[in-house]
Formats: structure tokens, sequence, C-alpha cells
């Protein structure tokens, strides 16, 4: 069953339990507002925080100096789930399980994060696999949340960078595609990179051996030697005979086309010398080459000229074309006679040592040793054939590259026509390249400013609407920090809203944060009464007028939530 996680309420209360901040939130559209820098991007990071990302903790440290209690209360699927944060270590409570503690989880590489992560995948059937240092491994928490994140930072400018690192994996944005967009499943991919990682192995053996076999002078020479091989000594030596042969016959024609190449070489400096002198006896212009007469000028002789002359510069080019296709044979010649002439030498030490060889018993021991070494090898070499013959068979299981590419167009069209038609509600100038349109080749977009703000506000609805459709994919609230992040005019901020009342996903929570405008701090309860019809939960920061006003609340206040907090993690711990 798909996993469905909706946001409750948050509360937050620092560590002498002075300052607090507490809101619900509402199971449709939130609008998280307040002036610019009071704290929204702060709420939305605590959030994140909560759940164990560390992504964000450098722009927290405000609120890490008041040494911050977290508490989000959730439901997932129907289910009460709790995360309770403080400081490195977050307690999760699922439904009636027992309380689970991770310790020690500021760093992602530490073993209690490790865990954490673990635990979070099989919680939320979350089974993206991700190739770091040629091994699979669980997917970070950021990774479960970037579909359905935009950070103020960056996530209105790069696609896949609201959280930082992740395209240090290999092929990232295909393994995160494919596994969103449900083209391979996590378990075929761990299975078929498993096979495929043994096929390797065993081709490398296979190399290995044959390497070793055939560049082993002992071996052969046990081979040569034996009485058992004689039917492969004949080979070798009828093989030797036939390889010098043919050296032989490619020597004579390397001969025979240095000849032919020299004759036409020659021939060339002829033709060059008749073109020079040629030119001076020119009819009328020109001069005997005996009595230094200028030459009699007449139609004909004009002709005699003129066709010398072609034919001389017809000869020329063809002779030029004749020595470049000498020239190419004789350096190909070259190429196979110093191959041919390497096996050779090689072959020969073998049969010199077998020639100059005493067979005394010592020697002839060592020779079945060898002997006995190479069926060893000639035996393990059938077993990895055998192998990988298996493997083979069981990789055509598993979705071809040209299927993994048929399923990948499929799903990018249909991203496609849901990305042009968020894109045209949004008025934005319409896309016309495939690498701006296939989900698979975007990277940038050719816009800036407000259309390149729009144009991503476009993609990640399309993007999280064609998730919408992937079957057991997880489904979290989805999160938009500054959405009028650029400076919009009223009219792009209503289309703005007006596009996310629409387009908001059904099953899950949408979040939004936008800044109040100097001169109206009321701007969103109008925008929730003009575009949403009060259907909006409105979550303030503060009291609308200060900057860095998240913990405004006083802590007594939620008194009674923060006892049940600790009254829970205490019963867990005795």
């Amino acid at each position: 069953m798909k996993k469905i996680l909706t946001i409750e309420s948050v509360l937050i209360w620092n560590a002498d339990q002075t300052k607090s901040f507490f809101s619900e939130f509402g199971d449709k559209i939130n609008i998280i507002h307040g002036p610019n820098t009071s704290g929204k991007s702060t709420l939305i990071l605590a959030l994140l925080y909560g759940f164990g990302i560390n992504d964000g903790n450098r722009y927290l440290k405000e609120i890490f100096d008041e040494q911050p209690t977290l508490k989000i209360s959730c439901r997932l699927s129907g289910s009460k789930l709790i995360f309770i944060r403080e400081k490195d270590t977050l307690y999760i409570k699922h439904d009636n399980q027992p309380l689970r503690i991770f310790n020690g989880i500021s760093a992602n590489q530490s073993a209690e994060h490790v865990k954490l992560k673990e635990f979070m995948a099989k919680l939320f059937d979350f089974n993206l696999r991700l190739e770091s240092k040629n091994e699979l491994k669980h997917g970070p928490i950021e990774s479960m949340f970037l579909p359905y994140y935009v950070s103020q930072s960056v996530g209105w400018i790069y696609l896949r960078d609201s959280f930082s690192g992740l395209n240090f994996f290999k092929n990232f944005k295909d393994d995160y595609l494919d596994y969103y967009l449900g083209i391979e499943s996590s378990e075929e991919r761990i299975e078929k990179h498993r096979l495929e990682s043994e096929l390797r192995n065993i081709n490398t053996q296979i190399t290995v051996l044959g390497d070793f076999e055939g560049k082993n002078a002992e071996l052969q020479l046990a081979k040569l030697a034996d009485e058992e091989f004689v039917k492969t000594s004949n080979e070798y030596i009828n093989n030797y005979r036939s390889r010098y042969k043919n050296l032989a016959k490619k020597e004579d024609q390397h001969v025979l086309a240095s000849n032919e190449l020299s004759y036409y070489q020659e021939r060339k400096i002829v033709l060059q010398k008749v073109f020079r002198n040629h030119k001076l006896q020119q009819p009328e212009s020109g001069e005997c080459p005996t009595c230094s007469q200028t030459l009699p000028y007449s139609l004909s002789s004009k002709y005699i000229y003129e066709q010398e002359k072609n034919d001389t510069i017809s000869n020329l080019e063809n002779i030029s074309a004749k020595i470049k296709e000498i020239q190419s044979r004789i350096n190909s010649l070259d190429q196979e006679i110093a191959a041919e002439r390497d096996i050779i030498s090689n072959e020969y030490q073998v049969l010199k040592k077998y020639t100059n060889s005493d067979i005394s018993f010592d020697k002839w021991i060592d020779n079945k040793a060898n002997l006995e070494m190479l069926k060893n090898l000639n035996s393990r070499a059938g077993e990895l054939a055998l192998a990988k013959e298996k493997l083979l068979e069981r990789l055509k299981a598993f979705k071809t590259d040209s299927q993994i590419t048929e399923l990948r167009a499929n799903k990018s069209s249909l991203f496609r026509a849901t990305f042009e038609r968020f894109l045209e509600q949004l008025h934005v100038k319409k896309l016309e390249e495939d690498r701006y349109l296939n989900i698979y080749d975007i990277t940038a977009f050719p816009y800036q400013g407000v259309e390149l703000h729009l144009t991503i506000l476009a993609y990640h609805f399309a993007f999280n609407t064609v998730i919408s459709e992937t079957t057991e994919i997880h489904r979290l609230p989805f999160i938009l920090d500054a959405i009028f992040k650029e400076d919009l005019d009223d009219p792009t901020r209503k289309l703005i809203l007006e596009f996310i009342k629409k387009n908001a996903p059904k099953d899950t929570q949408t979040i939004i944060s936008i800044a109040d405008t100097k001169d109206k701090i009321d701007k969103s309860s109008e925008y929730n009464s003009t575009i949403f019809n009060n259907s909006a939960k409105l979550i303030q920061i503060g009291d609308g007028l200060q900057k860095r006003s998240l913990l405004n609340q006083k802590a007594e206040l939620h008194s009674k939530l923060i006892e049940e907090t600790y009254a829970m993690i205490e019963e867990s711990i005795n």
C-alpha cells in the first residue's frame, strides 16, 4: 500500500522552556507567512531537521543557539507517527510500537544515522537504491524528500539541488527518476546489479586464466615435451610454420609495394618536370628550347598545347592517388608484419626451449606438475564458462536496455504533456526543444528571472503529478519555500496562487511560504479569502512585524504538550 504522510502539528521549545512555537497544519493548503527574515524558511528547515535531515543545519544556527527540542505529530496512512528531535538524538514513536531512539545522528555517515536511514526506508516503503563505490545502498533520507521539497536557496534555480551532495552518487539522475516514475523497482535493480557484478568477476577470471596459460612459456613447453601431447606439439609446429609462411608472404608483398611506390614517385617527378617545361612552350608567348625563337601561334597548336597540359595534370592526379593508395597498403603491411613477428617471436621462445631442453627425470617431473596445473586451469575455465552461461540466462529475466528506454519514453511523454499544460496556465513562453521537455534530458531551462521561476514551478508540479500516478511510491507533503522568491508584481502572485489552488496534489498536503508585503501584513489573509475561499490553513511567524521571531510564543502556553513529550521519552527509557 502507498504510504502517505500528513503533518498534524509542530511544536518547538527552547532548553530553558521560556520560548516556543506551536502550530497545527491543515490537510490541504498551508500558507506559512510573515515578513522577510521572520523565520518562514527556518520553520521549514526545522521540519526537515525533525525528520532526521542534517542538510540545512548551517541555516539553523540562530535557532540552535536556543538548544531547541522539536516535536512533529503526523499521520502515516492512518496510523499515528511522532518525531522528536533533541540535538543529535531522534525519537520516533509509531502507533503502539516501542519508541525507537537514534543517538548521534548529526553526521550522515555515523552508524546511528545509517540505522535511521534504514528504519525510515522500511517505515515508508522507500526502496530507492543509489550507487556509490560500485555498491547499491539505501538512498539517504534527503532523496526520500527531494521530489516534494523546493528550497528557497537553490530550489528555484536547479532542479535536484534542494539538498546538497546527492549528485555524488553514480548515475543519480537516471536512478532517481527511474524509481519515482516506476521504471524499475529497487528489488530488480539490486538483483540485476548483483548478477552483473558477478558476471564481471567471472569474465575477469576467464581473462586472467587465458592470459596466464597463453603467456606462460613453461606451460607451453610442458605441452610440447610430454608424450601425452604429441598432437598438440604437431599442431603447434604446424601453426608456427604457417605463421612463418604467412610472414614471408607479407614481406614479399611489402617489397613489391615498395618497388611499385618508387616507380610511381619517379614517374611523378618526371611528369612534374614535363609540366614545368610545358608551361614555357605555350604558342605565341613560349620559346623553342633549341633556338629560343618565339613559337608560332595557330589554333591547332593551341589545342594541342592545352590537350597535352590537361593530360599531364590528369596523369599527375592519378599518380598522386596511386602513390597514396600504395603508401596506405605499405603502412598496413608494416603493422601486420610487426604483429606477426611479435607472435612468432613469442612462440619461437617456447619452441627454442623445447628444442634445447634435456628431458631428464627431474625435468619430466616438472613437466608433469605443469601439466597438472594446466589441467586444473582448463577445468576451472570450464566451470567459469558454465557459470557465465547460467548468469546470462538469469539476466534475460530482467528488463533490457531497449525495454527501459521504451518505458522511459512513455513516462516522459506523460510528463511532457502535463508540463506543457502547466506552462500554458502560467503564461510561460512555450518550450520547443526536447532537451527542455524530456524529463530525462532536462538539466536547466533557457530562462531567467520570473520566467525561470514560473517554469520550475510548473516542472515540480508536473513531476509531482506523475509521481502520484506511480504505484507504491510514498507520498509526502509538497513543500514549496518562498514561492514569491522573485520580485513579482501582484498579478503574477495571484497567477501563482491560482495555479497552486488548481493543481495542488489531491492526496497530500501542500505547504507554501510567502513573504507579507511591507504595506499590508495581512495580505496572506486576503489571498486566502479571494483565492482559496478561506480553505487554506494560515501559519503566521511571529506577530507579522518582527524579524527572526519563530520562537516568539511563551512556552508555558504549551506546557501540557511539552510535559507529555517528556513523559513519552522517559516512560520508554525506564
